[in-house]
């Protein structure tokens, strides 16, 4: 794969010599991904502020001011892990007895904006988080001292592991069954996104487990009823599985489940080459990802159908392919642009021995197509 700028991936093979890598093609791809990007982004944050408000699957409770405010440590731990590691990790036995922690010196206004910045902010909040520390009153040297303390204290915890970046160490190592992340190399939609994909790839204390396919997944109620409909249907109290430790999937193989996690935390835009973005499509349609399933259609596009350029060899085929899913998933706008595209090159597909092996619905509705765009041309 190649790479133009702002990380936007461009597959050689369908670009072919650099002489056949248009600029044209490039700006199309660039202005496509950022979209992309914009639209997968400010869907995870409009996600996890919703979590924040509606208070989904919350494990602890701040109070200040006679006001109580409930979020997720996880969330906080990831995205602050300072201001956690001082207010939380000094009050372990308020947390288990789910009192509510106290925040001192900050006003109810003040501290509602924080975590909304906390759970939503794209950009770097390091600077909100040194502010309310401040606040509170709390010197840089009696912090770190803090910070030093809870780390030994939580050394054998899954939150020490997400600091040091490496796998918690309660992990069994002989637990094939578990999968494992730090071999995939996909770029979220955000710093919020690559803040949040941490807590799946690190296995940071997670509440529940997931089986697909013979693996283990560990996942978090929260999030994942933040970003999917079905998730928070199944968790949500309504079904059997919603008071369960672990939860078992059927119908999708393992390395579509890890796309899907990589998505459901980070907003990934793109896919491992292994994986099937026709399966991923399907899935995604299944567990109420929109934004997955706009990731795909970008993916077919842009891998199958080289973004309807002119046409060579090698995309022939994977544009007939592409017709295909885009029929088979119901996606209107994918197969809509496929077919005039095919009508438009119609000659050359024609000759096609893959167009043979297309479905006769779809070869029938070409041949209208074709039929009507000479009429109006007459």
């Amino acid at each position: 794969m190649a790479r133009c700028e702002e990380g936007a991936t461009v597959s050689v093979a369908l670009l072919g010599s650099p002489g056949v890598c248009s600029k044209g093609l490039q700006r199309k791809g660039l202005c496509e991904r950022r979209r992309l990007k914009a639209t997968v982004s400010e869907q995870l944050s409009q996600d996890m502020l919703r979590l924040l408000r509606e208070e989904i699957h919350t494990d602890v409770t701040f109070s200040t001011d006679y006001t109580l405010f409930k979020a997720h440590k996880a969330v906080l731990l990831v995205r602050v892990p300072d201001f956690y590691f001082h207010i939380i990790g000094q009050t372990s036995d308020s947390i288990t007895n789910h009192e509510p922690v106290p925040v001192e010196n900050v006003e109810v206004l003040e501290f509602r904006t924080f975590l909304q910045i906390v759970y939503s902010s794209n950009r770097d909040i390091k600077n909100y988080e040194e502010e309310i520390c401040r606040k509170m009153k709390t010197e840089s040297g009696t912090l770190q001292k803090k910070l030093d303390f809870n780390f030994q204290k939580c050394k054998n915890s899954s939150d020490y592991s997400l600091q040091k970046h490496e796998i918690s160490e309660d992990i069994n190592d002989q637990d094939d069954s578990l999968i494992f992340n730090d071999n995939y190399d996909l770029e979220p939609a955000s710093e919020l996104g690559e803040d949040l994909l941490k807590l799946y790839v690190k296995h940071c204390c997670p509440d529940i487990d997931i089986y697909v396919d013979g693996k283990r997944f560990k996942a978090h109620r929260a999030i994942l009823s933040a970003r999917s409909s079905y998730f928070a249907a199944m968790l949500s109290g309504c079904w059997a599985e919603s008071s369960r430790e672990y939860i078992t999937l059927q119908g999708i193989n393992h390395v579509e489940m890890n796309v899907m996690m990589h998505f459901i935390y980070g907003g990934i835009l793109d896919f491992p080459d292994k994986a099937n973005v026709g399966q991923i499509l399907n899935m995604a349609d299944m567990y109420g990802l929109e934004g997955l399933k706009e990731v795909a259609i970008y993916i077919l596009r842009r891998d199958y159908c080289n973004f309807f350029q002119k046409p060579i060899s090698r995309t022939l085929t994977s544009i007939l392919e592409c017709l295909i899913i885009a029929h088979s998933v119901g996606v209107e706008s994918l197969f809509a642009d496929c077919m005039k595209w095919i009508v438009k090159h119609f000659a050359r597909f024609w000759s096609e021995r893959s167009f043979a092996n297309v479905p006769p619905e779809i070869q029938k509705k070409c041949l209208n197509m074709l039929i009507q765009s000479l009429v109006s041309i007459n």
